[in-house]
């Protein structure tokens, strides 16, 4: 099944909550550091004060950040932090930016030659799912998914979310737990579209990826394709 449309996006308060994430992970703050007023980031992120008090309140529970009162909110720790988008590795160029996706394509089809076995082996036929993906609504790279058929015998596009690891825990009860990227450059399938800025055949970002649970199955294996014009791979390690 076909499908160009926008699936249903996170709401607002968590697509909030991440960003801050990203941009704490990125080094915008640091550890101890005081953010903005609240007047000051809600104008910043052209969000409503209410909504981002609820992003900070879910980020203080999850141990990110602590609220003094009378002082402000201060980053209380980053590292170890498991949110949405920890895995994902693509930033704006002058920042981190806010991942959303778009669906180009949804289909249940015998499992191609390059893809390895998903899940338990048991089901010869996976999902892919194709999609474009955006940065603070910049569009920066193309994504062609595979998970198990065994899953789901039916999947609709408006089923899937922004975040596909989402979409597994709460469907199908699978956690990733690990994943491997092998990055290169290469040509960009023929079914680019706009707006992404990249033409079919063009030189670009290549990532390939394989995630695995905690029990060391394999349950996803992607390509993607970014335009290194307007993005960039970044991954960093702490201690």
């Amino acid at each position: 099944m076909k499908s160009a449309s926008a699936n249903q996006p996170l709401p607002v308060y968590l697509q909030v909550a991440e960003l801050l994430t990203r941009q704490i992970k990125a080094g915008y703050w640091h550890e101890g550091e005081r953010l903005p007023t609240e007047a000051e980031l809600a104008t910043t992120l052209n969000v409503a004060v209410g909504t981002l008090r609820k992003a900070l309140a879910l980020l203080a529970e999850q141990d990110v950040l602590q609220r003094v009162q009378g002082s402000g909110t201060y980053v209380k720790r980053a590292a170890g932090t498991k949110r949405l988008y920890e895995l994902f590795r693509l930033e704006l160029v002058h920042g981190p930016g806010l991942p959303t996706a778009r669906i180009l394509d949804v289909a249940r089809t015998a499992r191609p030659a390059h893809v390895p076995v998903l899940g338990t082996g048991t089901c010869p036929e996976v999902w892919r799912v194709r999609r474009l993906r955006f940065l603070d609504e910049t569009p920066v790279a193309l994504e062609e998914i595979w998970f198990s058929g065994a899953h789901c015998a039916t999947l609709q596009a408006q089923e899937l979310g922004d975040s596909m690891y989402l979409f597994y825990q709460q469907r199908f009860q699978t956690w990733i737990a690990r994943v491997e990227d092998r990055l290169s450059a290469g040509p960009t399938p023929a079914w680019t579209q706009a707006p992404l800025g990249l033409q079919p055949n063009a030189c670009a970002g290549f990532i390939e990826r394989t995630s695995w649970t905690a029990a060391n199955t394999p349950v996803e294996f992607s390509h993607t394709w970014f335009d290194p014009a307007v993005c960039r791979y970044a991954s960093r390690l702490s201690q």
